[in-house]
């Protein structure tokens, strides 16, 4: 019997912030409470790692990088955006519990570069999938500006180090793009330039990433919430292109949606080593 189109969800730890910060204004003020309190939450962050039968084992994301959860962020983000990994939560880790290791792993996948997404690529350095790394031109772009402009002045979401590994080899994607059968990458704005997302049909339903493009599915709605937009934002118009975007593909579809951080709907998803198919 031929191998199946499968996946798993690999849980990298987690992040606590403000919430105003995954959802723009979540608790507005009136004239009867002119200071509401700000709400701190601990989101969770995963990647996604797809056995493929035809290309080999794919991975979404990446989570951190060792050190992260400690002092290798800067200073300004540790306060903003604490990191709380055990050594389990690290990639290497992960591919362990599921009986692989880094140098099974054929492509890797970046939706974005921000911190939580990329750093893992430490455990990747001079690897096959170290030496095949997908990443939207635009969001690269501007993570190398932006981590490297200044020395002084802290850049919340990406981080200079990420972009100083080692035997890592970067390929473009700026187009919806089918990786192989039954994998697709699609793009989305707003919360960078571009997000790559990921969308897999597995014979038991076809399941759609959209990455940080949506990380609550508060963001997202459905009616007759209408989508809210996250806090940390590049483009508040292409986050409801985006929006429309994955609607129309969840419909055509029947997808599930998996949101990158959220915290309601995450203890619910399996996790490794159990697999989606």
């Amino acid at each position: 019997m031929s191998k199946k189109l499968r996946f798993s969800i690999l849980s990298m730890g987690r992040i606590e912030n403000d919430l105003s910060w995954n959802l723009a204004i979540p608790h507005s003020g009136d004239m009867y409470n002119k200071n509401p309190q700000a709400e701190w939450i601990s989101f969770p962050v995963f990647s996604v790692l797809v056995d493929h039968p035809d290309i080999g084992y794919v991975l979404f994301d990446t989570g951190h990088a060792p050190g992260d959860e400690k002092d290798r962020m800067p200073e300004a983000n540790r306060h903003l955006f604490p990191i709380y990994c055990e050594r389990e939560d690290f990639i290497d880790a992960r591919l362990e519990s599921l009986g692989l290791t880094v140098n099974d792993i054929s492509l890797i996948v970046l939706s974005h570069t921000h911190f939580d997404h990329i750093g893992g690529l430490h455990f990747f350095q001079n690897t096959k999938a170290g030496k095949n790394v997908l990443v939207s031109r635009a969001d690269y772009a501007k993570g190398l500006v932006e981590s490297h402009k200044s020395t002084s002045v802290p850049c919340f979401a990406y981080n200079r180090a990420d972009f100083e590994f080692e035997g890592i080899d970067f390929y473009f994607c700026d187009e919806d793009t089918e990786l192989a059968p039954g994998l697709e990458l699609i793009t989305l704005e707003g919360h960078v330039p571009t997000i790559l997302g990921l969308v897999v049909h597995l014979e038991s339903g076809t399941y759609i990433f959209p990455s940080d493009a949506m990380p609550l599915q508060a963001n997202y709605g459905p009616p007759p919430l209408p989508p809210t937009l996250p806090g940390q934002i590049y483009d508040s118009l292409g986050f409801h292109r985006s929006v429309e975007k994955v609607k129309k593909l969840q419909k055509k579809y029947n997808a599930t949606i998996i949101f990158p951080h959220d915290y309601i709907l995450f203890p619910d998803l399996k996790k490794a080593p159990e697999y989606y198919e």
